[in-house]
Formats: C-alpha cells, structure tokens, sequence
C-alpha cells in the first residue's frame, strides 16, 4: 500500500511498506503572455464601451475600497470623524466618496510593449580612444514630462546616441526621484522563489501595485509580472481578491485578450450573476468581434448599464429583472454553443442556474399572489 506525503513544494515522499524514498516534484511553470503582437491593445482598451465594462465588471464595493490598509507613511491610522447631515449634505458626501472610488479604482493602463531607441544622433571618429567609459548626457529641467526629456549617451567610439529605455529610467529615478521605485529590481521580483511564494500566499493585489510602482506600463519585466499573477488568479480562480481593485479591470481585459475568459465565464454564472456573464460576452465582443449574436448581446447591454450593481441578491424579484435575467440566460446559452471552450462545464452550471432561478421566480410571484399585489 502505498502512502503519498507532501514534503514540500519540490519534493513528495512515497511510503511503501516502512520504507521511503523521494520524488522530485516540479511547481507548475507558468508561460507569460505579453501584448508584443503586431496589434496594440490600447485603441481597444481605452475605448469609452470597453472602459465602462470593465469598470462595471469590476463590481465596485465601498467596504473594500475605503477599507483599512497598512500604510508606510502613517504610524497611526487617522481617527474616524462622526458627523450629523442633512439630506443635502449628506448627497454632498456621497459625491465625494463616488469620486475618491473612482480615483482608487483607475485602472492601470494595457499597452503595448515599447520598441527599443535606435536613434544615432551623429558620429564624431575624433573623439575615438577619448575615454573608455559612455558619458551621459540629462536635461534635469524641471516640468518636463519623463518620457519626453532629453537624454543621450556618446559612446567611446564616438557614437552619439539616443539613450534606450533603461538608461533613461534609471537617470529619471536619480534625479526625479518616484515615491516607491528603486533603481535596482526589488528583490520580491528578481527573486523567483520569494515571487512564487507571494504567488502561494495569494498575495496578488500586493504584487501587482508593486509592479505598477516599480515599472512602467509598456516595460517587458512589467507584463511579465501581471502576466504571470493573472494566470495564477485565473488557474485557481481566485477571482474574488481582485474584485473592487483596480486591477479586476485589466485581468478581465487580459484573459478576453489572450481568448482565455471562459473560466472567468464559468466563476460568473456557478455564482449566479448572469447580467455580469452578458457584459464579459460583450467584452469578448468588443475586443475579438466573434460573438455572433454580438447586436442582440449590446442591446441587454443597455439594458443593464442603468441598473446600480448588486452586490447582494434582492429578496423580492420584480418582473422587469425576470425579463432581463431571462434575456441573458438566453445570451449565455447562444455563446455556450458558439463560442465556449469550456461546453459541458457552462451547461451545467447554466443548467443549474435555470433550475435555482426558477424556484425564486415561482416563491416571488406566490408571495406577490398572497399579499395582493400579483
């Protein structure tokens, strides 16, 4: 009889009859995917219909985004302040607070990957043997946008170049200086066993606001690291630690990208939201164009948009959001057959829905019935 003991993440002990011996154990490699195609993803991403979707997926929840957090820079968190409001001024904080969230929800942006700068400015053959070292040359005007500062290198050979993307981030760090960013890689990215053991903690909000600290957008180690966080989240479908940040936005945005949304698609319906399962198909829509019924699926769309997000399930269903729920099943249903990946899983969690669904309507118009007001 054989007994199977985890030792660790790299090796696994097998007993067999009082005696042990060892099986190497590989951790699962995770290959990233970059947006290095010939397609930019931004016209895409930036889109005004694509950005509200995934803002709207985001699924925004106030008691996660004002929740308490660790923070560096206070020693002490800030004592909360009580106050009595009238309706008008309490409309006036509200306000406040939808705009603070929408500032803390801003989504990083999804680009494509910088192309390298080979730009030789001139060739001086006199300054040949000059020196064995590269001088550098900084505009350190103030005002002027990063990417946009002069900064150019003359190499031993007499070469006057243009400096490529690293120089340039690394002298814009020295001497305008980013709250957060070091010079040299931080060790949780450089190192792959501290990375994979945040990974295993489930620490992807942390890593991924690192990463928009430490790198810019377009970098190669930048999509790197989300690439590899997203498919971490998306393999063990730990959907969930990214909703209501503003990184829900670029995750969703990523698998529909790289075709691979179907098992977000399943975590939607198993959890009964088919509205937000319509507006991931319309993503999908959006950014490939291969949803056939994409007309019908924009116009439960609009349908959807004016609604405020339910971040419980209501009691009481009202026969307009049984006609709409019932129009988004239908939708689900039309893309499991056409364009699903994931077939039999999407029918019986869809299957299972109905079935659930149904018992809800039928309690809803029996207590309607009962009180009257059918």
């Amino acid at each position: 009889m054989f007994n199977i003991v985890k030792n660790n993440t790299k090796n696994i002990i097998v007993r067999c009859n009082e005696q042990s011996f060892y099986i190497a154990c590989r951790k699962l490699s995770i290959v990233p995917s970059l947006y290095d195609g010939e397609q930019d993803p931004a016209p895409k991403f930036f889109s005004s219909g694509v950005q509200v979707l995934l803002k709207r997926l985001t699924r925004p929840d106030f008691a996660k985004v004002f929740r308490k957090r660790t923070n560096t820079n206070q020693q002490v968190l800030p004592t909360p302040v009580y106050k009595f409001l009238t309706n008008e001024e309490l409309n006036i904080e509200v306000t406040k607070a939808n705009r603070t969230a929408e500032r803390l929800l801003q989504m990083p942006p999804v680009v494509k990957i910088h192309k390298p700068i080979e730009d030789v400015i001139c060739k001086d053959p006199a300054l040949v043997g000059y020196d064995t070292s590269k001088f550098l040359f900084t505009d350190i005007t103030f005002g002027i946008p990063n990417e946009s500062r002069i900064i150019v290198e003359r190499d031993p050979d007499g070469v006057l170049r243009s400096s490529d993307h690293d120089v340039r981030k690394r002298l814009n760090q020295i001497y305008f200086p980013i709250h957060g960013r070091k010079i040299r890689e931080p060790t949780m990215f450089a190192n792959e066993e501290r990375f994979n053991s945040l990974l295993e903690r489930e620490k992807y909000e942390f890593i991924l606001d690192r990463a928009c600290i430490q790198y810019e957008p377009d970098e190669v180690p930048y999509q790197k690291v989300t690439s590899i966080t997203y498919q971490h989240v998306d393999l063990n479908s730990k959907y969930d630690l990214l909703r209501s940040t503003r990184h829900f936005g670029p995750l969703a945005f990523y698998l529909t990208w790289h075709d691979s949304m179907d098992n977000l698609m399943l975590e939607l319906v198993q959890s009964e939201v088919v509205r937000e399962a319509v507006l991931l198909i319309a993503l999908r829509h959006a950014i490939r164009g291969d949803i056939a019924n994409g007309d019908e699926v924009n116009s439960v769309v609009q349908q959807i948009l004016p609604i405020p997000v339910q971040l419980t399930k209501p009691e009481h269903l009202r026969e307009e959001d049984i006609q709409l729920d019932n129009k988004c099943v239908d939708c689900i249903d039309k893309y499991i057959v056409n364009n699903s990946s994931m077939k039999s899983q999407h029918g019986l969690a869809l299957q299972g829905f109905r079935e659930h669904y149904q018992q809800l309507v039928e309690l809803s118009r029996g207590l309607k019935k009962a009180h009257g007001t059918a």
